[in-house]
């Protein structure tokens, strides 16, 4: 049984070793281009690729694909590095002899990922599987510090052979950059990168320095994200002599922080705090490229302790007076009378309601104020403003007014009610201070008694209502009641009086008949019985067409019931169909489609425009018409002699005009035209034109 266990592990490991080698496999190159040289940095994106290419080495080559903004015919190459590899362990050696050195920690970390013997501890004890799966886990740790490292320190990046200054670079190219790792048996992807001085830009000031203050501990937030393709690091500093020299707070840089999904938060953060309260501090922050650039600083930012303090109240109370007025009295600790600026006096219809400023900056001496206009019934909170601008309150405190009168009947009721039975009320808002709401009645007529329709009061001097519009009644009859704080109401409103609108269709009016006419379909239809009906319009159709068009519509005061459509095209069929519309807008629906068609006698339109003349002086009899239907297919002439019948003559394209060339000086000629359509129609005979030549 363990030996099946055991195998059934391996078969597990070396499944994830499979998918992890179909994984592609390279190295990726970003580029920042300067006004006189190119900074690259490069990296592998495998542990496996890494370890081999610092046995084998990269190569680093340049393509020029550009010059003067042309394109040359063919790239000129060149290698810039060859085979390059990490520094020899006694390049490190030699340099981690200074501890003194700024990226001394990076340096130590590139040197044990690369040469250190071991980078994590490897139990004994555990199974040979789990020590193998220990050593894959400690390669890919190497890989991820070793790179980390070189991405916080350029001279870590360049000692582990993954990075160059292109100073051999000219205004006017462009070039493309080439690294990949030497040697290697299986095929990894290439680095690629696309650049020249024309892209370069100055590194951009960091954004979003702000800062939250409490006591002398100050939380400086800046926006990471935004530039998390630019910089990987930040340095922060304090001036404590208002800007004129900056110290930094960290020996080593701010370095960008992933979340639990490899994303960038959104702000990054550092904790500072102030050797005195009393004095402005001045911040700036400049970021940090994988290149080593030090970006330009953010704007300054100015912060200032705060004293911590709490102000407590002690006692509030109310005493109404004789004339109904509330007189407010409170008092605090001891503790707490040197952090105040002012008082404020908030008032409120509700405990949990919203409370209104009636007075916003009574002395902090002051600890006494009358309410001259108080309501029926009142909380009040009294609010104290701290040095800081932080704010207490006070806990809520209940006053009422003795008040036995009503508040005046709404007026102004207005209203409307829609086609699906809602119904929008609104009245002017009442002027008393200590209204409470409304109620809202309701009535079928208006003899009748109203019935109350809101369960609660509505605080706003507007509501809504539903109806049905499927009954006898036609209107309906609205009166708004107004309530105060003490529960006195008002009489009823002035009634409003509503017309339901109307949503019911009428009656279809129907076809009696129909006859073809010579010039077109002649329709006769009855008209729709319903009192109400503002109109009727004939609808058409052709046969095999979904599409409907509007041929004719009459005001039903008109009384029209006969109507010719000239529109039609003989032998096809169309249906019709009438309906109507009444004031409201509601159409009847269609009762039924009546099918007409006038019979093809095979003649169409007369041609027009038809005209004859001798142009002797040309050499020819020209014959001219109007212009014709698409429809038509061509024209036949037909041409006599004086004294000789007529016969065909000639058959010409659908033109305007026909130059007659084979005619004989001193003679009469006769013509006449017929055009021929494309379905086989025929035009009548043109009247005969005569001309002498």
């Amino acid at each position: 049984m363990h030996k099946r266990a055991l195998f059934l592990l391996f078969l597990l490991f070396f499944s994830l070793i499979i998918k992890a080698q179909e994984e592609r496999r390279g190295v990726a190159i970003i580029a920042s281009p300067k006004k006189d040289s190119i900074l690259l940095r490069w990296a592998p994106n495998h542990h496996i690729v890494w370890k081999k290419a610092n046995t084998k080495g990269y190569t680093l080559e340049r393509f020029v694909l550009y010059r003067n903004g042309k394109k040359l015919s063919s790239p000129e190459k060149k290698v810039l590095l060859q085979n390059v590899k990490p520094k020899q362990d006694s390049w490190w050696e030699d340099i981690l002899q200074d501890s003194l050195l700024q990226d001394y920690d990076w340096l130590c970390v590139g040197a044990q990922a690369i040469y250190g013997k071991e980078f994590e501890v490897v139990d004994p004890k555990q199974s040979p599987m789990m020590q193998i799966i220990q050593k894959t886990r400690e390669q890919e740790n190497r890989f991820s510090f070793a790179l980390f490292a070189a991405d916080q320190s350029p001279r870590v990046a360049k000692a582990m052979g993954l990075s160059y200054t292109d100073k051999e670079i000219k205004e006017n190219e462009m070039y493309v950059y080439r690294v990949y790792a030497t040697g290697l048996s299986t095929k990894i992807d290439t680095g690629y990168v696309y650049t020249g001085v024309a892209d370069y830009r100055p590194l951009p000031k960091p954004i979003g320095l702000k800062a939250r203050v409490d006591g002398n501990k100050a939380m400086l937030m800046w926006n990471q994200f935004l530039l998390s393709a630019t910089y990987n690091a930040y340095m922060v500093e304090r001036s404590e002599d208002g800007g004129n020299s900056y110290k930094p707070l960290n020996k080593k840089p701010s370095v960008l922080a992933y979340d639990e999904y490899g994303d960038v938060p959104m702000e990054m953060m550092k904790v500072d705090s102030l050797p005195d309260i009393k004095q402005e501090y001045l911040y700036r922050i400049y970021g940090i490229t994988a290149f080593g650039e030090k970006g330009p600083y953010s704007r300054p930012l100015t912060v200032k302790g705060k004293l911590k303090y709490t102000i407590r109240f002690e006692d509030f109370k109310q005493e109404i007076t004789a004339d109904n007025k509330v007189q407010l009295i409170w008092k605090l600790d001891s503790l707490s009378k040197p952090f105040v600026k002012h008082f404020e006096i908030l008032r409120s219809l509700r405990i949990d309601g919203e409370y209104d400023v009636i007075n916003g900056n009574l002395s902090k001496s002051t600890f006494h104020y009358i309410d001259q206009e108080p309501m029926g019934t009142n909380y009040y909170k009294i609010k104290a403003i701290g040095i800081n601008d932080d704010t207490y309150h006070s806990i809520p405190l209940l006053a009422q007014i003795k008040d036995s009168i009503p508040p005046a009947p709404p007026i102004h009721l207005k209203g409307q009610i829609d086609t699906t039975g809602l119904v929008y009320l609104s009245w002017d808002k009442n002027i008393e201070k200590d209204l409470a709401g409304y109620r809202v009645f309701r009535a079928n007529y208006e003899e009748d008694e109203f019935s109350q329709i809101t369960s609660e009061m509505t605080i706003a001097n507007t509501y809504i209502d539903s109806i049905s519009l499927y009954n006898l009644n036609s209107t309906i009859y609205y009166k708004v009641m107004a309530v105060d704080q003490r529960f006195n109401e008002s009489t009823l409103s002035k009634a409003l009086r509503l017309q339901k609108p109307d949503t019911i269709a009428p009656s279809p009016p129907f076809f009696t008949g129909y006859q073809i006419k010579k010039n077109g379909i002649e329709l006769e239809w009855e008209h729709s019985f319903n009192e109400d009906v503002k109109s009727e319009k004939i609808l058409k159709k052709r046969k095999g067409s979904v599409h409907v068009d509007t041929v004719a519509s009459f005001p039903i005061k008109d009384s029209v019931q006969l109507f010719i459509d000239k529109d039609i095209k003989k032998g096809e069929a169309y249906f019709y169909a009438v309906v109507a519309q009444d004031r409201s807008g509601n159409q009847s629906q269609i009762r039924q489609w009546l099918e007409a068609e006038k019979a093809d006698d095979g003649f169409r339109n007369q041609m027009k425009g038809v005209n004859v003349e001798a142009k002797s002086e040309m050499g020819y009899v020209l014959l001219s018409w109007g212009k014709m239907s698409k429809q038509v297919k061509e024209v036949h002439i037909y041409r006599s002699k004086q004294g000789e019948s007529l016969a065909f003559y000639r058959q010409v394209a659908n033109v305007r005009e026909f130059k007659d060339k084979s005619v004989i000086i001193n003679t009469h000629y006769q013509y006449r035209l017929q055009a021929i359509y494309k379905d086989g129609g025929k035009s009548p005979f043109t009247s005969i034109l005569k001309v002498h030549y």
